[in-house]
């Protein structure tokens, strides 16, 4: 048999990839859930890959996988069920008992997803395409381990709000994890996980605890008298409009790729403010901003400030709150007076994620040592806001010049 050159393939939702020979045709159907790969000029001779409409924690089904494919095999016609131990994933194998029929089945699960795959062609030329379909499932991937550890996660939090919270009768939807009275988005704590794992336990347990306080407060039943003292400015990245669980906020343009959102604080939680509660308090945007601002100067400062000072007389200093809204002081509106003595003026001022606010002077070689560390900081956090640095002047804050 001539040697055989092999062509990627790359499954258009990014499910799986493999490799199949550049000389056989592909074909999709039903926007790609089916995907068919055989030689041009055989009807008779083809494999077909399709996605099983399931979302599941495949690590959890696996073992499960040889029952149900002996469930599936008589109205089938196959047989035989047994591991294919030259998948890259957890997989099984059936032989097509149909008359004049020498393909086989399988099974495959791996990642969040459960693929099917059936190979036809004629008895008497196994010799002859078994061995290309075989290798050609050899090298199939499964692309999806981000997808399995948000399953994995959503089902470790779905369980333990079940135990919590009974009476919420919680239950998975498309978005999340749905109750009576409340959607769960899970995008920031799987980044949060994500980024320590060795604290998986911990952050799940005080994510579940916060909700569990959460879902005592009255949510969108606040009057305008008893938000006032509670409003407080959360700096977002643009992005983060763009996500579910932001649908609804209340946000206004700031600078660069920043916005300003509003929340009502509880403890450490935190109840975005929507365009609707802006409606239902009889208010608007410019005066729940002074508010906003007003109760985050009220706000005390940490009483020790961790920094550095440089040969050239520079200084940079950290302000670290451990309240979520460190980022937020960047918005205070005497942040030039407070810091301008040890600083200098102006000076710069970066907010890489959520609990960080650095302050620096504005020297050469301290800038571009603070500003990649600064990217580097926006690229690793659970909470990212944006990598530019801005300029603290004494007339305000505007985006720094590269």
């Amino acid at each position: 048999m001539l040697p055989i050159n092999w062509k990627k393939f790359l499954h258009p939702a990014g499910v799986y990839r493999l490799e199949y020979p550049a000389h056989w045709d592909q074909a999709q159907r039903d926007e790609a859930r089916s995907c068919g790969f055989g030689p041009h000029d055989r009807d008779d001779v083809g494999l077909w890959i399709s996605l099983m409409p399931v979302s599941v924690d495949s690590d959890r089904l696996a073992e499960e996988l040889p029952k149900i494919l002996s469930q599936a095999l008589p109205h089938m016609e196959g047989g035989n069920v047994r591991r294919d131990p030259t998948l890259r994933h957890y997989g099984v194998k059936a032989d097509v008992h149909k008359e004049g029929e020498g393909g086989h089945y399988w099974m495959i699960a791996g990642g969040d997803v459960v693929l099917f795959a059936s190979s036809q062609l004629p008895a008497a030329e196994r010799h002859i395409w078994n061995p290309t379909f075989e290798h050609l499932l050899a090298t199939l991937e499964i692309t999806r381990d981000e997808e399995l550890a948000l399953r994995q996660l959503t089902n470790e939090v779905l369980t333990l709000l079940r135990q919590r919270h009974p009476e919420q009768d919680f239950q998975l939807d498309e978005k999340g994890i749905r109750g009576r009275n409340s959607v769960v988005y899970l995008n920031n704590l799987h980044r949060e996980v994500r980024a320590a794992p060795a604290r998986r336990v911990q952050i799940i347990q005080h994510f579940v605890q916060s909700l569990g306080q959460s879902t005592d407060l009255p949510l969108g039943q606040e009057s305008w008298e008893e938000a006032q003292a509670r409003l407080l400015p959360l700096l977002k990245p643009r992005s983060y409009l763009n996500s579910d669980s932001a649908r609804y906020s209340l946000a206004s343009e700031w600078l660069a790729d920043v916005v300003i959102c509003y929340a009502l604080r509880s403890k450490d939680i935190f109840r975005f403010v929507t365009a609707a509660d802006v409606d239902r308090w009889q208010t608007d945007a410019q005066a729940l901003h002074q508010e906003a601002v007003a109760n985050l100067c009220r706000l005390a400062w940490p009483t020790k400030l961790e920094g550095a000072r440089q040969r050239d007389g520079g200084r940079l200093i950290v302000i670290a709150t451990g309240d979520g809204l460190a980022s937020s002081r960047l918005l205070h509106p005497d942040l030039h007076r407070l810091f301008c003595g040890p600083l200098g003026s102006p000076f710069r001022a970066g907010i890489p994620d959520r609990d960080t606010l650095v302050v620096y002077s504005d020297r050469r070689r301290l800038k571009q040592r603070t500003e990649r560390q600064l990217r580097k900081d926006h690229r690793t956090s659970s909470y990212p806001i944006t990598p530019r640095p801005f300029l603290v002047t004494p007339d305000g804050i505007a985006p720094a010049p590269a």
